[in-house]
């Protein structure tokens, strides 16, 4: 990947979409970010870029899950899970994902992670049944939050690495 982002500063740099985009895409708001920052660009152009992009995967998200949920496979899934509903709800992971509620989604959402992000954000929104009126601000607040801690993360990258 550094090999990667090396060439496009060498060769692209004068082009930011070119490279900042498909950098998004597939390595998601780490991969993006830290690309950019080695590139030079500032968080003042680089958060609301990223929380841009990550708002306007919320509604996608949103539209994926529930025609996931039409599908008869996942539906025939979702009654056997309502006969053994009382033994879910005591289950760990049931009980864990309550007691985070609302706080929980802003957290997930910010995590750096591969499987965390917009995509569990919004599944975990979705599980808790929070209204989009409450989601989308803690989906938002959760990217801002998280473009934040990859910026000083990348920031503290590139002074140790001009130590050397």
């Amino acid at each position: 990947m550094l090999q990667t982002i090396t060439y496009l500063k060498n060769n692209l740099a004068d082009h930011f979409l070119i490279y900042f985009i498909p950098l998004y895409v597939v390595g998601g708001r780490p991969a993006a970010i830290l690309g950019a920052q080695f590139l030079g660009f500032k968080i003042v152009f680089l958060l609301p870029v990223v929380v841009m992009l990550d708002t306007l995967q919320i509604p996608i998200f949103y539209h994926i899950y529930r025609r996931v949920s039409r599908i008869a496979l996942v539906q025939k899934f979702r009654e056997r899970i309502s006969k053994k509903e009382k033994h879910l709800r005591s289950s760990r992971f049931f009980h864990w994902m309550h007691v985070m509620g609302m706080p929980g989604v802003v957290a997930i959402t910010m995590t750096p992670l591969k499987g965390c992000g917009m995509w569990s954000g919004v599944l975990l929104s979705e599980i808790l049944g929070l209204p989009k009126r409450k989601s989308y601000p803690l989906l938002i607040f959760g990217s801002i939050f998280g473009c934040s801690l990859i910026f000083i993360v990348g920031e503290a990258g590139l002074k140790i690495a001009g130590l050397f």
